[in-house]
């Protein structure tokens, strides 16, 4: 559209992108539509319900608890059931087998004591006693990776809801820019109808028509384009709601956001870094790389288990309680040298360490910027919608004098053009800074971190 302004374009065409990138595919599974114009909040709660990016990162929230689950098997022993069946005639072997069936035969030449057989059937348990606080530190870092598996659901969440809103409204935006362009079709065109009829009667110049025709022209192209630029649009939402590609849909146009801002860019400061999933998620990495230095160091310390067998050997099954057996140990294991491996992992520990610390500083910059620049969009689009509703004012009372002038024959038609084209400009730029304030406030609710909390839908 030859005065949608470039900036516009610009937003939209990012966020499509963005939309690619998060639906590269339509769901097969179309969601409910209601039969009255969809509003926004409606469509929030579609696509809480029904995004597939959404789906993942619950599933890996799911998948982070089963992790978290499977720490408690760390601090409890385990239970194993054997059975063997050996045969030889290694006199060692025999020795052990033999004795342990209570049946070595007087008088055996451990030389040469012959062939054997032996079925042994028992249990076997053990138990950790001491790994360096290792398990310990297994289990936070598990609790940590849940944390951050549910920071990265919440993101995705906020991220989607964000695009629904912009979405949205740019849809309204480029419907009322299709009005717009449409009625502009219709206003050149009939004025070229009338000055057609005066041309006949020898009243308007030649130029005066041909300079009429180019605008209808212009007006006609700009028309195309609108229509584009809506049914462009238009699919990047029913993709977002995971819903099939359509020709239109009804949306409502008194949409209000339930987004409560602080006033002030300071004042939502504090927020927004104690409420950003991405914030939670990098200190989420800082304490995970912490405890990854201290099992690191865990390394150094010695392992201590204990482990407890029974079992039952015969030579043909005949097993018998009287002739049972059993064993138990305590064992310490301590590496002294391992070939500075531990010494490595230390360092790699700590080196995590910094880029987590590094990390979470970078975030902490970009959350602020991000905040900082959604409140100067919205002071923007504010300034911008005061300004275009006089300038739709002014420019709808200039089109009406301009228009009688000229067709009294005091202004040139290129006068009444330029007339012309400032009002449709104006109606559009009133349109974007309209429908730019309501996306301005719910980036300041998403650069917040609160944004997906106000239509979250209890589970």
């Amino acid at each position: 559209m030859m005065a949608q302004p470039k900036l516009v374009t610009l937003l939209l065409g990012a966020t499509l992108a963005l939309a690619a990138v998060f639906h590269p595919q339509t769901s097969a599974m179309a969601a409910a539509l209601p039969d009255h114009p969809l509003a926004v909040e409606e469509a929030i709660k579609i696509a809480l319900s029904t995004n597939f990016d959404i789906k993942m990162a619950e599933s890996s929230v799911q998948m982070a608890k089963a992790g978290l689950k499977k720490t408690e098997a760390l601090f409890m022993p385990s239970l194993t059931l054997f059975s063997e069946y050996l045969t030889g005639d290694a006199p060692s072997a025999y020795l052990f087998k033999t004795i342990d069936q209570r049946a070595l035969p007087p008088g055996t030449d451990f030389n040469d004591p012959g062939s054997f057989t032996n079925l042994e059937t028992g249990v076997v348990a053990r138990i950790n006693l001491f790994r360096g606080g290792r398990d310990i530190l297994t289990t936070r870092m598990a609790e940590s990776d849940l944390r951050s598996a549910a920071a990265m659901a919440g993101e995705t969440e906020n991220q989607i809801v964000s695009m629904v809103i912009q979405l949205f409204f740019s849809v309204l935006k480029a419907r009322e820019y299709v009005g717009i362009a449409e009625e502009s079709v219709a206003t050149v065109t009939d004025q070229l109808r009338i000055m057609g009829v005066r041309f006949k009667g020898g009243g308007v110049l030649r130029s005066d028509i041909l300079s009429l025709e180019v605008r209808v022209a212009e007006a006609k192209k700009d028309l195309v384009l609108s229509r584009n630029l809506y049914s462009t649009t238009l699919n990047a939402l029913t993709t977002l709601l995971s819903l099939e590609p359509m020709e239109s849909l009804d949306l409502a146009t008194d949409c209000e956001c339930p987004v409560r801002l602080p006033r002030a860019y300071k004042d939502a400061v504090d927020k927004a870094l104690g409420l950003r999933p991405e914030m939670v998620t990098a200190i989420e990495r800082v304490k995970r790389a912490r405890l990854e230095v201290k099992a690191a160091s865990a390394t150094y310390l010695p392992v201590v288990d204990l482990a407890a067998r029974y079992y039952l050997d015969s030579d043909d099954l005949d097993y018998a309680v009287s002739r049972d057996n059993y064993t138990a140990a305590m064992t310490l294991q301590w590496d002294l040298f391992t070939g500075f491996t531990s010494g490595q992992e230390i360092i790699q520990a700590r080196q995590e360490l910094d880029r987590a610390l590094a990390f979470q500083q970078k975030v902490r910059l970009n959350i602020l910027t991000e905040l900082r620049n959604a409140f100067l969009d919205l002071e923007d689009a504010t300034e911008r919608l005061g300004v275009a509703k006089t300038s739709v004012a002014m420019a709808g009372e200039t089109l009406v004098l301009v228009k009688k002038r000229y067709q009294g024959g005091s202004d040139s038609v290129t006068r009444y053009l330029e007339s012309e084209l400032a009002r449709s400009r104006a109606r559009i730029n009133l349109s974007a800074a309209f429908y730019d304030k309501k996306i301005a406030q719910s980036e300041i609710a998403r650069a917040m971190g609160i944004l997906r909390q106000l239509w979250k839908q209890e589970k």
